[in-house]
C-alpha cells in the first residue's frame, strides 16, 4: 500500500495531523518510535482512540 503522507511521531500533534489528513482523503502512515508492537483495546476501536502520554507509564 502506498501512502500520500508519512507522519513521524504519534504524539498529540502527529495524531491530530494524521486524523485531519485522513478525513480529507489522504492515505496517511503514522509512525511512533515508542511503540511496543503490541495492540491494546485502544488500538482496536473504529474511532479515534484516547491519546495517552507514554511518559506517564515510566517509573
Amino acid at each position: 500500500m502506498t501512502h500520500d503522507i508519512h507522519i513521524i511521531g504519534g504524539g498529540l500533534a502527529g495524531s491530530e495531523a494524521a486524523w485531519q489528513l485522513a478525513q480529507r482523503g489522504f492515505k496517511v502512515r503514522l509512525s511512533e518510535m515508542r511503540g511496543s508492537g503490541e495492540t491494546t483495546p485502544a488500538h482496536q476501536t473504529d474511532g479515534l482512540a484516547e491519546l495517552v502520554c507514554s511518559n506517564s507509564f515510566r517509573s
